[in-house]
């Protein structure tokens, strides 16, 4: 229990004077943010109506130093559906600026820059959505240079920043792209031939899906038994982390095709993240029909909430189309 003299009756204010956290207190604790917010499902005792509640009640030290705090992505899902029209996201940000400026950390995975690779280019600062990534003069090697740096404060790890990297120099714990890749072809899947050559019953295809997509472990368990000979699945923490050079190498090595999976464009956890996936496919798919190579092998699809249970089908449609006779493109 939770003694008066051990609340702070003055955080309530310090967040409420924080641009963004003027509303804390318009909170009815109703649970419809909880309800909708899908972090839930990958670490349950996230529930931002209970975060706001303690922050009004002044519990500062128990709010300042959980790590539910740092866990809002600001995808905004449950904005629309709030009662009181609580950008929960925004109140969210004026806790941790007043965690940032006590000291305490977000607690990662974080981007990392391998600072001997990385050019200065500022692909990445673009191409994150969270802006967590700036140039800064670096000593590399007893010469000072313009590399990238990740702010852990801003950085929600999505990965985004990996697949933009021209150089390879940002890596990201669990989704490395030599991780990403022995996925690919773990037990020699990309070398046991393609339908398209002869060599195979069924179209083999390779599908990078969005965990955020994914909205019950049912639909994870669906997917996971489907996984054979002629499908393999390769989770994504965003699809913007997808790689148009792994979706080449793939196809280079035996896929007869490629289907990216992602949120539907605006449910997006990482904000733009959809847009970035279903941009570089689209492009990919462009140069490859330009390339005389059958239109319909890399495709992007979008899972929205009302399509729980899709992707199978969607999967079934892809391979339906690639047993197609192809057409030479001119």
């Amino acid at each position: 229990m939770i003694r008066s003299s051990e609340l702070d009756r003055g955080f309530m204010r310090e967040v409420m004077a924080i641009p963004g956290g003027e509303n804390l207190i318009k909170c009815w604790s109703c649970g419809t943010c909880a309800a909708t917010c899908l972090v839930r499902r990958y670490d349950p005792t996230f529930n931002p109506r209970l975060i706001l509640r303690k922050a009004g009640m002044g519990m500062r030290q128990e709010v300042l130093s959980s790590r539910e705090i740092w866990l809002c992505s600001a995808c905004d899902a449950c904005y629309p559906r709030c009662p009181q029209e609580i950008h929960i996201s925004e109140v969210m940000k004026a806790i941790r600026t007043i965690a940032i400026a006590e000291g305490y950390e977000a607690p990662g995975p974080f981007a990392e820059v391998d600072t001997a690779l990385c050019s200065g280019c500022a692909v990445c600062t673009r191409a994150c959505p969270y802006g967590a990534i700036e140039r800064q003069p670096v000593l590399v090697n007893g010469e000072e240079r313009m590399v990238a740096q990740v702010d852990h404060t801003l950085c929600m790890h999505c990965g985004v920043c990996v697949a933009a990297c021209p150089s390879g120099s940002i890596t990201l714990e669990d989704y490395a792209n030599d991780e990403l890749i022995a996925r690919m072809g773990a037990g020699g899947w990309l070398e046991e031939g393609s339908y398209q050559q002869g060599e195979a019953t069924e179209p083999r295809i390779l599908a990078f899906v969005c965990q955020w997509s994914m909205r019950s472990d049912a639909e994870w368990a669906t997917l996971d038994a489907m996984q054979s000979d002629s499908l393999r699945i390769v989770n994504l923490p965003c699809s913007g982390r997808v790689d148009p050079g792994m979706i080449l190498l793939a196809l280079s090595q035996g896929a007869d095709g490629v289907l990216v999976a992602g949120c539907s464009e605006g449910e997006c956890h990482y904000k733009r993240g959809t847009y970035l996936g279903r941009s570089k496919v689209a492009l990919l798919d462009t140069v490859l029909a330009q390339m005389g190579i059958q239109p319909g092998r890399v495709r992007f699809v979008e899972l929205g909430a009302f399509d729980r249970g899709a992707l199978p089908g969607l999967i079934a449609e892809m391979s339906a189309a690639l047993k197609q006779p192809a057409v030479t493109v001119a």
